[in-house]
């Protein structure tokens, strides 16, 4: 864990006293720890009209946590987006790969790789990260995993009708297009 703070500023929609406080790795990681709930400090308005925070890279620390924590998030929305650096590679497998990490967030690291083949393949979509090396790499990390996709989707009551339903359908389609 690094000891650099990170910045998150807001605005006070009543009387527009922006505010700024520095958070520390962990608590600048994590959407849910994020939340400022104290009201303005100006005006006491609870009500804010805009603000920005700086996020930390990806660090083994955070994975640790949030590995084993189905109620934090990196974000809550497009989580496998957030965590699709190529640098994250090696990290985003070894959580993957670790029987002690929560379903839900194998399940995140599963659509991650994904996400990270589509980016990287140069003939999908229109994206700026084309590496067809990286991409091979990736795909060949996915096909290693298979079975364990599999495994990670399988419902006992077939609520969500297919084994590999936690992958984002147009990813899942064009890897099966292109299958390497």
């Amino acid at each position: 864990m690094t000891s650099q703070k990170y910045e998150q500023t807001r605005s006070c929609a009543k009387c527009g006293y922006e505010e700024t406080r520095f958070l520390d790795e962990l608590t600048a990681a994590f959407e849910e720890t994020r939340v400022w709930p104290e009201p303005c400090s100006k005006c006491g308005s609870t009500d804010f009209s805009g603000g920005s925070h700086a996020l930390p890279p990806l660090s083994s620390k955070q994975l640790e946590i949030w590995a084993i924590n189905d109620d934090l998030h990196f974000s809550q929305q497009d989580e496998d987006l957030i965590l699709a650096t190529p640098s994250n590679l090696k990290l985003l497998l070894e959580f993957l790969d670790s029987p002690s990490t929560h379903i839900w967030q194998r399940r995140t690291l599963a659509s991650t790789l994904y996400i990270l083949w589509y980016d990287a393949y140069p003939q999908t979509g229109k994206s700026y990260l084309h590496n067809a090396e990286f991409a091979e790499k990736v795909a060949e990390e996915i096909n290693k995993r298979t079975l364990l996709f599999v495994e990670l989707g399988a419902s006992k009551s077939e609520e969500f009708g297919e084994p590999l339903w936690y992958l984002s359908s147009y990813v899942r389609e064009e890897f099966e297009k292109h299958k390497p």
